[in-house]
């Protein structure tokens, strides 16, 4: 698989030029210059006495124009010395170890490991200047390398800058000054680094990084365009169209066919319709079509992107998950059926625990289904209420630091809030993800991935919402003291609302006879806002507003539904008559399209899958397809790619202060027959209008 990936490479890279040796240009020896104004093809060929055509040659788009900025990569022909009038003498008798490279490696850390510059690493394993460093690679380190290291090297044209080698022997670091949305991520990405190895350097980075701060980095300094934005948004991402061509995306993108597929290998098993490219920033224009017509115009994924990955996958190696759960084995007897059924009805958490674990399995199988292989090690986390939080949460260290987690690609779990900080913190030294499955109430980490919005998350959805179309609406809102924080968001929204406020008893909260009835409008839209979770006041204002609908449109809206909506009190027929609304993190599964999976859990379990066990697989399947569509879970976050599956969605942000969040949310709606249907983005615009 290996030479044939290597074959695609070579034909696609010489497409354009005429018939020569096939010889992958990482393997050849090699200079780059930066076109500056003014130069032409001819000028440089001139300067580095060569032929344009031996330009050409390893740049293909070069043929077509050349720009200021423009990163070119030169024959060993044109060597420094040359160009510039330098010289230098080849170190004699070099003393080299082969070193193969581990899981979380980076070329910083080896150099550090054997005391010797990255420059100097990459000098002697050539493909390095081109290629990223992968587990398994087997280096060659020179270990008593000293002296200036003559080529002047880029990182080819990948849009992350133009990467100047430090001289040897010089400082091993260099001030930075951070800049706006710059993150810990961004910054330890361009400089090839770790965040735990940034951290290191820089201890205070712990608390937080702000704008301006000067901090320390890899002696390696970066030189910057006029066109060149240096931060962790060097790429974007680009859904390809009908009718685009190879050729039409190397010529629109400027950059060459290596590159392309270094940056999305499967682009070597051909480009399909709907897959996702990882591009250079900053691109504008059009892209032709297969005829040569100008066609459809670039749509760069810079905003959200909703999208499957299926079609553009990458990365099939074998992924390593820990998942870690509060089973409690040690509770359950091998030959005793009916005491393992006791403590599963008795025992919430077991039971989730059981149902999510359900839905992972399903989600490994499906993706072995797309080609993707996965390692799976499941941890009991044996929670005991009586134990307390911390006694609880030592028990999930002890597992960490008794196995080895240095190869592990993501971890999902453990459940509980106080387990995961413990989790999370312990494994933020390794920098390896995490996975928070329910809980909302996590301690936010680099590492930490939230997968379930929280409240606050819910509530601005649904405001922003409301405060789109409640224009010309008659607007009443109901909220009870627990609620009067969201009240007065509310009416800072509606500042001409009707407000009622439920009156007190020693019975509990109520509404008096005539309180929703005088505020209702005969000729506008009614919108009541209701912001409670007390089931009897969910069941008074339902009852009294059902009674209205007859003669007057009325719609129920909440910010927060809560399981007081849920009730068997609640009479649901009331809540589809007033087109009840409200924000969800989920939605109930349509059986026709997703009728696949719920014959196989149901084919597997004999019993129709519960919401943990289609969370379970709903998280799982979308981490397994962003592990093989970027090169880790960060990477894929960053993509801004929002995703759907059966009942669940999602799209991970990044904090300020680190770590990541599940921002995609639904906004739903009780429609006829009791379904619950998702406002679309198409309704929502209507709504607006």
């Amino acid at each position: 698989m290996k030479h044939l990936f290597l074959v695609c490479v070579c034909v696609m890279s010489f497409a354009f030029a005429k018939a020569e040796p096939c010889a992958p240009t990482f393997f050849q020896e090699f200079i780059s210059h930066q076109v500056t104004s003014g130069e032409t093809l001819y000028s440089i060929a001139k300067k580095y006495k060569l032929k344009e055509k031996d330009i050409i040659k390893l740049n293909p788009d070069a043929k077509d124009r050349v720009y200021e900025g423009l990163v070119l990569i030169l024959p060993a022909s044109a060597t420094v010395s040359k160009a510039k009038g330098t010289t230098s003498t080849p170190q004699e008798d070099i003393r080299f170890k082969t070193h193969k490279v581990r899981r979380k490696e980076t070329l910083y850390s080896i150099s550090k490991k054997y005391d010797v510059t990255q420059d100097a690493i990459k000098k002697y394993n050539k493909r390095l200047y081109s290629e990223t460093l992968r587990k398994g690679d087997k280096i060659r380190i020179p270990l008593n390398y000293v002296g200036v290291v003559e080529e002047k090297v880029t990182i080819t044209n990948t849009g992350e800058g133009i990467v100047n080698p430090p001289v040897d022997g010089g400082p091993a670091y260099t001030p930075y000054v951070v800049q706006p949305k710059e993150t810990k991520y961004g910054i330890a990405r361009l400089y090839g680094i770790t965040i735990a190895e940034l951290e290191a350097i820089n201890p205070e980075m712990k608390k937080g990084l702000k704008v301006g701060q000067t901090i320390k980095v890899p002696n390696t300094t970066l030189e910057k365009t006029d066109t060149a934005v240096i931060n962790e948004d060097v790429h974007v991402f680009y859904e390809v169209k009908k009718g685009n061509t190879i050729y039409s995306l190397l010529k629109e993108f400027a950059i060459s066919a290596d590159e392309l597929v270094a940056l999305n290998p499967a682009v070597a098993d051909g480009l399909k319709e709907g897959m996702i490219l990882k591009v250079p920033k900053g691109i504008s224009g059009t892209i032709t079509d297969s005829t040569g017509n100008a066609g459809n115009t670039i749509a760069v994924l810079s905003e959200t992107t909703k999208t499957s990955l299926l079609d553009s996958l990458s990365d099939f190696s074998t992924k390593k998950v820990v998942l870690m759960l509060p089973f409690g084995l040690n509770r359950t007897k091998v030959d005793s059926v009916p005491n393992d059924e006791k403590i599963i009805k008795s025992d919430r958490a077991l039971r989730i625990s059981l149902d999510f674990h359900s839905g992972v399995l399903l989600a490994l199988e499906a993706a072995k289904q797309q080609g993707i292989s996965t390692d799976l090690q499941v941890f009991d986390t044996d929670y005991k209420r009586l134990d307390g939080d911390a006694t609880n949460a030592r028990k999930v260290e002890r597992i960490i630091t008794s196995n080895d987690f240095s190869d592990v690609d993501v971890v999902i779990g453990p459940l509980l809030a106080s387990n995961f900080n413990r989790a999370s913190s312990v494994l933020a030294r390794q920098n390896i993800p995490l996975i928070s499955p329910l809980t909302q109430k996590v301690n936010f980490r680099s590492n930490v991935f939230q997968s379930r919005p929280s409240v606050v998350q819910l509530r601005d959805v649904m405001l922003d919402y409301l405060k789109g179309g409640g224009v010309g609406k008659n607007i009443i809102i109901i909220a009870d003291e627990k609620n009067s924080r969201t009240k007065a968001k509310l009416q800072s929204l509606f500042p001409g609302a009707k407000v009622i406020k439920p009156r007190t008893s020693d019975d509990g909260i109520f509404l008096g006879q005539y309180d929703i009835s005088d505020k209702i409008s005969e000729t506008l839209e009614n919108w009541v806002l209701l912001e409670t979770n007390d089931v009897p006041l969910i069941s008074t204002v339902t009852t009294r507003l059902n009674a209205l609908v007859a003669t007057n449109k009325v719609t129920l809206f909440t910010t927060n539904k809560g399981r007081g909506y849920d009730s068997d009190a609640i009479q649901h027929m009331h809540l589809m008559n007033l087109n009840f609304h409200f924000p969800s993190m989920n939605k109930e599964y349509d059986y026709t399209s997703n009728k696949d999976f719920i014959d196989m859990y149901e084919d597997r379990y004999d019993i129709t899958p519960s919401e943990e066990a289609i969370r379970g697989y709903d998280i799982t399947y979308d981490t397994l397809l962003r592990l093989a569509f970027a090169r880790n879970l960060y990477d894929a976050a960053g993509s801004g790619i929002e995703t759907t599956y059966i009942e669940n969605k999602f799209r991970y942000d990044q904090k300020s202060s680190g770590g990541f969040y599940n921002n995609a949310m639904y906004l739903m709606k009780y429609a006829e027959g009791l379904m619950l249907e998702e406002i679309t983005q198409e309704s929502i615009e209507d709504v607006e209008d």
